[in-house]
């Protein structure tokens, strides 16, 4: 069996010229299964796209590269020549390719498979940094998390074969949590191994994507069947088993459904701002906030002030995503009219915990001639729950920006 794979390796790399270190598609898949190895596949094109080109001459045939995969390397060269020696050597290298359930979406990429044949994930084109080395380190980062990948599956065979379905169970949602290719089985096998579904692991896995989620709840609030998107969502937040994340969506739904639905203006904004704060940063975080601001909040740094912001004598705005934590120094709150006949300010206040820390009175009327206006805080020290008012003394509505800087 030694003998024999020399043999095919040595013929391949005089055939095709190509270093012993990545092989054919078909060479690697034989040498994955009878060495029980990850096989790494780059699928690149050499006649068309340089960067992958790059990636294959530089890093995947590099030695250090080679050794750190801890796998059998092969490549896949598509070339858009439809003939010539290049093309005939290519498609002969490339024998037992098929595209079509690969896992290839963009070019370069790189897919790992188990010596089974199984897609464990991949690195498509799209997500590599087009900085070589910056590109080593992220497919060295995705071998060892195949290789984590290997060792949860051996794990987890080995449980099952013991019936140990604690582990069993623990291994799957540790392999699941490496952000690879899910397997066929899992919602099936969660099942199985925790019918009740006592540890939250089913509901958190077969949580639906965030635009079906939003969509199925816009959909019934239309259809008049507010109350059902209602139930539903509300009995999902019940449910403490759900990441931040998914949470987020969830609050993002229920605000899509209640701004589809009349007279509930009011839980709209407060599930669309329940988002942003549940996960600020993610999609739907950052849309919930920007529908909270846009359509039901007060002032922001981020869109300022519109004309359904009132401005009655006497009244003050709350700048809605002011910072609250802030260290001692100068801070500069900078205020733009950009319509609208006029906007009368008297001050503006800095508060911590509700209390007035500052208070500025300086009056100022804003017009198309004279649009701006300045406050400057000076924090002696830091402060924790700080917020910003500005002081209102009537005026026209209308639209403007605001700023905020040390």
């Amino acid at each position: 069996m030694v003998f024999s794979s020399i043999f095919v390796l040595m013929a391949l790399s005089l055939a095709g010229g190509q270093a012993d270190q990545s092989h054919s598609i078909s060479a690697g898949r034989a040498l994955s299964i009878e060495h029980d190895s990850l096989l790494f596949v780059l699928v690149h094109g050499s006649d068309w796209h340089p960067f992958g080109e790059r990636l294959f001459g530089e890093v995947w045939q590099g030695k250090v590269f080679g050794e750190e995969m801890k796998g059998v390397l092969a490549d896949v060269d598509i070339l858009q020549a439809r003939e010539g020696a290049a093309r005939a050597a290519a498609d002969a290298r490339n024998e037992g390719w098929v595209k079509k359930g690969s896992g290839l979406q963009t070019y370069p990429a790189v897919l790992a498979y188990s010596a089974e044949g199984v897609l464990i994930g991949s690195c498509q084109g799209r997500d590599l940094p087009k900085d070589l080395a910056a590109a080593q380190e992220v497919l060295i980062t995705f071998g060892e998390t195949c290789a984590q990948w290997k060792e949860l599956t051996q794990a987890i065979s080995q449980a099952k074969a013991v019936d140990d379905k604690a582990a069993e169970l623990k291994g799957i949602v540790a392999r699941t949590a490496l952000g690879l290719e899910r397997s066929a089985t899992l919602l099936e096998d969660i099942k199985r191994l925790d019918p009740s579904d006592e540890a939250g692991n089913y509901a958190r896995l077969s949580f639906p994507k965030w635009t079906t989620l939003v969509k199925q709840a816009t959909d019934q609030a239309k259809a008049g069947k507010g109350d059902e998107a209602e139930q539903r969502l509300k009995g999902m937040l019940a449910n403490v088993a759900y990441t931040p994340e998914q949470r987020c969506v969830i609050h993002l739904a229920l605000g899509s459904a209640y701004r589809r639905w009349e007279g509930h203006a009011e839980q709209a904004g407060v599930h669309f701002r329940s988002a942003g704060k549940e996960d600020p940063t993610s999609i739907c975080g950052v849309a919930g906030t920007r529908l909270y601001l846009s359509l039901y909040g007060g002032p922001s740094l981020s869109l300022g002030w519109s004309k359904r912001h009132p401005v009655k004598a006497g009244t003050y705005w709350v700048i809605e995503d002011a910072p609250q934590d802030l260290e001692p120094g100068s801070y500069r709150l900078r205020l733009n009219r950009t319509t609208g006949k006029k906007l009368i300010i008297t001050g503006a206040q800095l508060l911590s915990d509700g209390k007035v820390l500052i208070d500025l009175v300086q009056a100022a009327t804003l017009t198309k001639a004279s649009p701006t206006v300045e406050f400057i805080f000076a924090v002696p020290e830091a402060l924790t729950h700080a917020s910003l008012r500005v002081l209102l003394n009537g005026g026209d509505t209308g639209t403007g920006t605001m700023s905020w800087m040390k």
